[in-house]
């Protein structure tokens, strides 16, 4: 381990001369990595010695620090080290002091003796304008340390000053709440083209689609980072065998969860240790005799399997083993196998040179001996380029392409582009020297160096160039993709080409690909979706710290996003449940049970979607569950061609009432093609809305006589192609469809109620059939009726 220096200053006046020793001293401290030249402006790794807003990859002169400013600048980031986050705020607050002084002092070399509480002032007023309210904040509290470490150390004249700026507040609710769940959650569009996308087979798909997909399916199944996945060995699933008493005296499952996993197992054909008879109840009482298991009953001894993956937090909280969730046992499978399939090649190459100090063979190897002198062509397939993806090589063309691929590779490895030159021993001396640094394990740049995982067991190995559509993979070259590889391919893309500053259009991302648009979205938004739902769900705050592997569970405070109708409920719930232990929910003179009303007043898109629900009109055939207060109705009331449309399974009278309808649409129907078979102008519109008409009638009709579904169910028909007002509102003002999350506990204690039908909650009795029966009454005439004249007098 390094010695730690300490600086001493020797002057207590001479505050300048201090200054000039702190800065030779920053000379002398060890290097914060390997990777920079102190000399230099730019530290890769480490930050840039530039001004607010300045390109990191421009490297523009005019943006760099004052240069008399810059010395100490190194000799202060340099000083003490500390964590990533800690060193950013440390130049964060070397800009805003160097605003500061341009402000102040531009022209003057810069002195830390000059510096006053006007010079801090200034600062903050320029971290204030450059950032945004937390990174600023943050500024502020390292122009403190700053201040702190200059009066320490005798480099100025003491003086008081703090910082004013102020901690962003974290309401849930208002304005500010509401645009910070709008850029923290993913879009629910999003998530449904991305589950699209994850269910098409797998030949269907390309490397990086795999790779996309299945990573975010891992990130669905916990609230990780987006770089944590790639720690993953390509085994990452753990598997347990328990009885189910075991399992549901561990924290987080239930007996849902449990028979979750029981049909998992039944659907997949897992067979386990059978029980030896024994079923017990909730109490874990032996329920003698007992050959069946009622639903709400479970057999305690029978065996199951319950999932996890060990996961690595890249931020000081180490690994940590965490159940999946039993939902996303096949997806996590499925996103696992496919994963696996993927660096299998990579993997096997990887094992090879572990094993061996000869020549790795691999699929692509000439067979020839070692000390062979091989053609360019064969040097090249050694090297791992695929000759058979340049297709018949007697084309002119292909030729060429396949000539400009091998010797551009040749040239990279640093081999006379010549026949006969190498053989596979010089081959594995250059393909040697060429390995990651740090191999055989990944060298991560994450991870603090406490991540060993070997290229042989990554489930990311990969090749150079394995998701370039435009070059070919280099079968010799391990690579591994980062958070920066997934995030690129879910947004449309932001690289530009260095000459004409336009667009690239060569990389478009999976939304782009599969026909979904320019939707986007983040890894890191997923964690902050979880996380909402689990504090929405009542997961307590140590539990949620642990389950996103967070060292301080204060932090969980960022990625609550609970709306604010989510808080309203508590409240009704604690009070209603205050209210029933009064004895003042029911009116003792009438006996009846009072109702709160809820008034609807939103002011987001998720509280509209959750006041929506507190809304149902009766109709003919069921109910109707439009907000009207997003919009009225645009279906001028043909409910059966709406997607707002509910019915219950069960309800005999609206059943006969979706029969006739179906049978009168039949008999129309028949009318309209005869008119469009007679040439009727107009006649065909009529005929395919009423062909819709009559196939949905059947589909609801079909679903409310299907003697499996329960009694009770609530049927609805689904009409994707559906626009609403608020739909088109929402795209031009750009806002995002956030996904809607409820409050699991809510709903069962909810469904466990006594069920109250919708006429009876509102009190009134059923809609009279006669209006059905006045309407169709003489349906039977219109066959008679000329149909050309019905149309000529429209």
């Amino acid at each position: 381990m390094a010695d730690v220096l300490i600086f001493k200053p020797k002057h207590e006046l001479e505050h300048t001369k201090n200054q000039a020793d702190f800065i030779e001293f920053g000379r002398q401290i060890s290097p914060l990595n390997d990777k920079y030249v102190y000399d230099e402006n730019y530290w890769p790794k480490v930050g840039n010695f530039t001004i607010f807003g300045a390109s990191s990859r421009q490297k523009n002169p005019d943006e760099l620090l004052d240069d008399s400013l810059i010395p100490f600048a190194k000799a202060y980031i340099t000083y003490g080290g500390g964590t990533k986050a800690g060193i950013n705020v440390k130049f964060q607050a070397l800009r805003a002091i160097n605003a500061g002084w341009q402000r102040l002092h531009k022209g003057e070399v810069f002195e830390t003796t000059k510096l006053t509480a006007k010079t801090f002032d200034e600062a903050q007023r320029a971290a204030k304008e450059s950032l945004s309210a937390g990174a600023a904040y943050q500024a502020g509290r390292a122009l403190n340390n700053l201040l702190k470490f200059l009066t320490e150390y005798k480099l100025l004249k003491p003086f008081t000053w703090k910082s004013g700026l102020k901690k962003p507040a974290d309401n849930p609710t208002g304005d500010d709440a509401d645009e910070r769940r709008q850029e923290k959650m993913p879009d629910e569009n999003v998530l449904l083209a991305l589950a699209s996308v994850n269910a098409q087979k797998t030949e269907d798909l390309s490397p990086r689609d795999i790779f996309t997909t299945s990573t975010m399916s891992l990130l669905m199944a916990a609230p990780n980072r987006g770089s944590e996945p790639f720690y993953l060995l390509s085994e990452p699933i753990h598997i347990e065998e328990l009885k189910v008493w075991e399992v549901l005296k561990m924290d987080g499952f239930t007996k849902d969860d449990v028979k979750e996993i029981l049909k998992y197992q039944k659907e997949n054909d897992i067979a386990l240790e059978a029980a030896e008879g024994a079923t017990f109840d909730d109490s874990e009482n032996i329920i003698e005799d007992s050959q069946e298991i009622d639903g709400d009953e479970l057999d305690l001894a029978a065996t199951i399997k319950i999932k996890g993956i060990k996961w690595y937090s890249g931020k000081g909280f180490g690994h940590a083993h965490k159940w999946i969730p039993t939902s996303m046992y096949s997806v996590v499978d499925t996103a696992v196998e496919r994963l696996q399939e993927l660096s299998k090649p990579a993997r096997t190459f990887a094992k090879m040179l572990e094993d061996t100090s000869d020549f790795p063979r691999h699929d692509l190897c000439p067979n020839v001996p070692e000390d062979q002198f091989l053609t360019m062509d064969e040097a090249a397939m050694a090297l791992g380029l695929d000759l058979s993806m340049y297709g018949n090589l007697s084309n002119v063309k292909n030729r060429k392409k396949w000539q400009s691929a091998r010797n551009g590779l040749l040239n990279r490895m640093g081999i006379l582009r010549e026949d006969y030159r190498v053989t596979l021993r010089d081959l594995n001396s250059i393909l040697r020297n060429e390995l990651p640094k740090g191999f055989p394990y990944v060298p991560f740049e994450n991870g603090n160096g406490n991540v060993k995982v070997k290229w042989s067991e990554a489930l990311y190995a990969g090749f150079v160039y394995g998701f370039d559509t435009r070059k070919s993979t280099i079968r010799t070259k391990l690579h591994i993709p980062t958070i920066n590889t997934l995030n690129e391919d879910l947004a449309p893309t932001k690289k530009k080409n260095r000459k004409t500053g336009e667009l690239l259009t060569g990389s478009p991302s999976i939304f782009q690909r599969w026909g979904h648009g320019d939707l986007k979205i983040t890894s890191h938004q997923i964690r902050h979706m979880l996380d909402t739902m689990a504090a929405v769900n009542g997961m307590s705050g140590e539990q949620r710290a642990n389950w996103a592997m967070r060292s301080d569970p204060r932090h969980n405070r960022y990625y609550d996003h609970t709306i604010p109708e989510e808080y309203g409920a508590d409240f009704i719930e604690d009070q209603e449940a205050d209210l029933v232990s009064r004895g003042l929910m029911s009116n003792p003179k009438t006996g009846t049970t009072q109702i709160q009303v809820q008034v609807a007043t939103p002011r987001t898109l998720q509280e509209l979607n959750t006041k929506a629900s507190l809304t149902a009109h009766t109709n003919e055939f069921g109910m109707c569950v439009t907000s009207y207060m997003a919009e009225p109705c645009t279906k001028y009331r043909d409910c059966i061609n709406c997607d707002k449309q509910v019915c219950e399974k069960g309800d005999d009278g609206k059943c006969e009432r979706i029969r006739k309808r179906l049978k009168d649409e039949r008999k129309l129907l028949k009318m309209d093609k005869r008119a469009v078979d007679d040439g009727v102008q107009g006649a065909r519109q009529f005929y395919e809305r009423r062909k819709l008409t009559a196939e949905r009638c059947e589909q609801l009709l079909a679903m409310m006589e299907d003697p499996n579904i329960e009694d009770g169910s609530l049927i609805r028909l689904i009409n994707v192609e559906d626009v609403t007002q608020l739909d088109r509102a929402m795209d031009a003002n750009g806002k995002k469809r956030l996904p809607k999350i409820e409050n699991y506990q809510r709903i069962k204690a909810t469904q466990n109620s006594q069920r109250v039908t919708v006429d009876e909650m509102i009190g009134i009795e059923s809609i009279s059939e006669s209006f059905d029966d006045e309407l169709f009454d003489d349906l039977d005439a219109f066959d008679e009726m000329d149909v050309s004249d019905f149309f000529e007098d429209l």
